[in-house]
């Protein structure tokens, strides 16, 4: 999956966003009708189940080779279970967009600290090669 491509998933994304990138996913291409036995090990969907749908990758991919769910349903299951890990973070996001000041305050806070220890490291690297300690 590439952003550049536009075939990416916004970790924020909804459940119907979700669920509108994932039908599009390539499946396995020898499976061109839903009562042909799909092969698992080459599909994109199923290997994103392994680490998103641990506790149903076995049953899934005993039906996917017995032609009892299809590329459909496999991919349904996957978008649900992307909606389902990805909710917290959505919570999360959605507390920090009610919340704009904090945001640009935690930013600046971080932006201080990262600049204080950045002049302390290079005082030192100045120091170490024996140039001008440099300004303050």
């Amino acid at each position: 999956m590439s952003k550049s491509l536009d075939n990416h998933i916004e970790l924020a994304a909804t459940p119907d966003e979700l669920w509108q990138r994932v039908r599009r996913m390539v499946t396995d291409p020898q499976r061109q009708y839903r009562s042909d036995p799909g092969r698992p090990e080459v599909c994109n969907v199923f290997t994103l189940h392994g680490y998103f749908s641990p506790d149903e990758v076995g049953q899934i991919e005993k039906d996917c080779r017995s032609a009892t769910i299809g590329c459909v349903d496999c991919k349904k299951i996957l978008a649900r279970n992307l909606a389902v890990y990805f909710e917290p973070f959505r919570e999360r996001r959605a507390e920090f967009a009610r919340d704009p000041d904090y945001v640009w305050d935690v930013l600046a806070d971080g932006a201080r600290r990262a600049r204080a220890i950045a002049q302390e490291t290079m005082s030192g690297v100045r120091q170490a090669i024996g140039l001008p300690r440099g300004p303050a």
